[in-house]
């Protein structure tokens, strides 16, 4: 970090503890059917229900992968990837983000806004790491993102997406807390220009230079001081005390079965049984009481879940058994064809002929 240079305020928007709704959102706003969203959401190994849930909780690596599918859609049309980015998200203010935005909306500063954001990135569509930091005369927002092959085949297309996406986003959230006033002074991605005829200053109030070293959105060194317009600490205490209340909750109103399927779901492969209780803050030996009280078992439901993701992947996508074994957590492809034979009384290769041949 270069000299007389502070750090602000850091984090990263990218989380474990996602839900379904902003990959959804996404995939409406990019321009897709309902039948293309249930797709994706079949290929990245979810259930049909999943789509008719905004709660259905969904894993990093599934919502990089759905994002990636969504792709081929943004680079055919006219604006492109950033393009497509600066556009929609330009658009999209503070009110979209629900108590979290109420509550950034009622902090005493905009730091403290902005801190508060990056503290709850369970609550946004986000996948960047940020840093504002001041230097000089300048507040800067600094942006950038790795994405592993193990989570895309269009690692830099999806790195273009998600991080034009999260500085315009942090923009329009900055403008809405603070007003037109002061307005940034340079946005800077390393991107290419999104093609003809789509214009950045047409979404943003400043220079715009891609093909730049860093993903940055720069202020006058006045932002560090200002004030969201709405700021009462006392509103602010009380939706901050929901904002945090609300990322700890995993569907209240559902019964522990469904809390066990929904988590068997969000990852691929799914957690065992000591991790599933972890994660719903009881003991094993709990868990499995309660499933019992519900006339089922922690054993039941995960057979359930990989016999349906296996359907899903084998009808759904063009992955060999081998590679759907290997997503599926199995040690070996024998032992997935075995399991699979058990569920559905053919092998793999075969129930997927049969479905194919219906079509």
């Amino acid at each position: 970090m270069a000299e007389g240079t502070q750090t602000l305020a850091s984090g990263n928007l990218a989380s474990s503890r996602g839900t379904i709704t902003g990959v959804l959102g996404q995939l409406a706003l990019a321009g897709l059917d309902d039948a293309e969203r249930l797709a994706i959401v079949r290929q990245i190994g979810l259930p049909t229900a999943a789509i008719e849930d905004p709660e259905f909780p969904i894993s990093l690596g599934q919502e990089l992968q759905a994002l990636s599918l969504m792709l081929p859609h943004l680079e055919r049309s006219q604006r492109g990837i950033a393009g497509f980015a600066i556009e929609t998200f330009s658009r999209i203010g503070i009110n979209h983000y629900g108590v979290l935005g109420l509550a950034m909306q009622h902090a005493p500063t905009l730091l403290e806004a902005l801190t508060f954001f990056l503290d709850h990135p369970e609550l946004s569509w986000g996948h960047s790491r940020i840093a504002v930091r001041s230097e000089a005369a300048t507040v800067r927002l600094d942006f950038d993102m790795d994405v592993r092959a193990a989570h895309t085949l269009r690692a830099e297309a999806l790195r273009t997406y998600c991080v034009t996406r999260d500085l315009v986003s942090v923009y329009r959230l900055i403008a809405d807390l603070i007003g037109a006033t002061p307005a940034p002074t340079a946005v800077t991605l390393p991107f290419a220009m999104p093609p003809a005829p789509f214009d950045a200053k047409d979404w943003l109030p400043c220079p715009v230079t891609f093909q730049a070293p860093n993903a940055t959105l720069e202020y006058p060194m006045t932002l560090s001081a200002s004030a969201p317009i709405h700021a009462s600490p006392g509103v602010f205490k009380r939706y901050a005390t929901l904002t945090r209340q609300f990322s700890r909750v995993l569907a209240d109103d559902a019964t522990l079965t469904e809390q066990v399927t929904r988590l068997l779901w969000a990852y691929t492969p799914p957690p065992d049984r000591e991790e599933v209780a972890a994660m719903l803050a009881v003991s094993a030996r709990t868990l499995a009481r309660k499933l019992e009280n519900e006339a089922t078992s922690f054993n039941a439901l995960l057979r359930k879940v990989h016999q349906e993701r296996a359907c899903n992947f084998l009808r759904h996508t063009k992955l060999p058994v081998s590679v759907i074994a290997e997503r599926m957590g199995y040690s070996e492809p024998a032992a997935f064809t075995r399991a699979f034979q058990s569920w559905m009384g053919v092998a793999p290769s075969r129930w997927r002929a049969g479905e194919l041949g219906k079509s």
